[in-house]
């Protein structure tokens, strides 16, 4: 049995469990909630030390072959144009379709405090080397920095940093291995996540002010992630059955993106669809897709840069000019680079980043789309997935050849 049918029957599964569980006065949603934590949890339990690894490697044997500099030169390339591309089309999406108005209402909870721009950056950067092993999530970019390190030290005495090639090539290949095998119970474990996402949406109270956002965030994502990649694919290696495979191979990163919300949890799964569908060199994946599931968070934007101007949009009666639309989208874009400590919430963290900076006494505007932030979180994650797989099937067509 494929992972996509494992996953694609964890989710209907799921579905028919969330629909079927009573909502018990709120009960239902906070255990299933919780639930979904430890999956979330176990699903990120090997990307940290297998990307490690896998990175430490790849950049040894990508300078070896003197593609190190179009690796890197292609990833950046190809994950800013994803960025900027994703982000239009959030902005096109609200300009064009024009979504009615949110009324302006009271919720309850708390407002996110950004960090300043440098603080985001060396957030993940610790006081000594040892200590990124144990820091926060937001140490994703150091780890990787590390590694990045220790492999392009690697040919300077093949004497002595063999036996280091070859401990971090050994032990990456065990990861993988486990990787594969945790992948395979995820399938069932996909249950719980999937029945929370359900219930979460059945305790939405008056849903349906939010429908036309979510109408259109939802085309918006599905323009960029199945039309715009796709196509794109296509044009550059003319391959109609091996665009075709691409999209099959998304399946299950995507299912898993879409049910918990957070990008690191389908990491996983992506690695090992990347590897077993699409035969991604381990070179390629090992270092473009830890560094654009940080990095190239465009999905967040969409749906961060979409959500920003509808709530602008509802708190006031002019409609926003070209300069400040002009100026947002920009300034979603600059910050969804900023998003390694927010693999789960990343779009909260870019409303909030957004509404402060428009400012005009809105910073606190965002907390109304509250009830139908776990769905925006989960459609931003889609794309971010969606995104990852994207520039390394971009990097694999242009620097290992068919």
């Amino acid at each position: 049995m494929t992972i996509r049918i494992r996953y694609l029957g964890g989710l209907v599964v799921g579905l028919v469990l969330g629909v079927m569980l009573p909502l018990a006065g709120g009960d239902t949603g906070r255990l299933l909630v919780d639930l979904t934590g430890l999956v979330v949890t176990v699903a990120r339990f090997l990307i940290f030390p297998l990307f490690f690894t896998g990175m430490i490697i790849a950049v040894d044997e990508l300078r070896s072959d003197r593609q190190l500099v179009t690796v890197v030169g292609h990833g950046a390339l190809w994950t800013a144009l994803a960025v900027i591309v994703s982000t239009l089309v959030g902005v096109l999406g609200v300009a064009v379709l024009s979504p009615e108005r949110i009324p302006p209402m009271i919720q309850e909870g708390q407002a996110v405090v950004p960090p300043s721009v440098l603080g985001a950056i060396v957030e993940g950067l610790p006081n000594n080397l040892f200590q990124v092993f144990v820091i926060h999530e937001s140490a994703a970019g150091g780890i990787l920095l590390v590694a990045f390190l220790i492999g392009m030290s690697l040919q300077y005495d093949r004497n002595i940093t063999s036996p280091v090639s070859l401990v971090a090539d050994s032990l990456n290949r065990i990861l993988y291995r486990l990787n594969n095998l945790l992948v395979n119970w995820l399938g069932v474990l996909l249950i719980i996540p999937t029945a929370a996402s359900v219930v979460l949406l059945r305790e939405v109270v008056n849903l349906t002010i939010f429908l036309q956002l979510l109408l259109v965030i939802v085309v918006a994502v599905a323009l960029v992630g199945f039309v715009l990649f796709p196509l794109t694919i296509f044009l550059v290696n003319r391959d109609r059955k091996e665009t075709v495979q691409w999209i099959k191979s998304m399946l299950a990163p995507i299912v898993m993106a879409l049910v918990t919300g957070d990008s690191y949890a389908a990491l996983g799964t992506l690695a090992r669809s990347s590897k077993e569908d699409m035969n991604v060199h381990r070179r390629i994946g090992a270092t473009a897709l830890p560094v654009v599931s940080i990095y190239g968070r465009g999905g967040s934007a969409l749906v961060g840069i979409a959500g920003t101007l509808l709530v602008i949009r509802s708190y006031t009666a002019l409609e926003i000019g070209v300069g400040p639309m002009v100026g947002l989208a920009l300034a979603a874009m600059a910050f969804s680079f900023l998003l390694a400590r927010a693999p789960g919430n990343g779009v909260m963290l870019i409303l909030s980043y957004l509404a402060l900076l428009y400012g005009r006494g809105l910073e606190e505007s965002y907390l109304i789309l509250l009830p139908v932030m776990p769905l925006l979180e989960r459609l931003g994650a889609v794309l971010d997935v969606m995104t990852a797989g994207f520039v390394t099937q971009m990097i694999q067509v242009y620097t290992a050849g068919k």
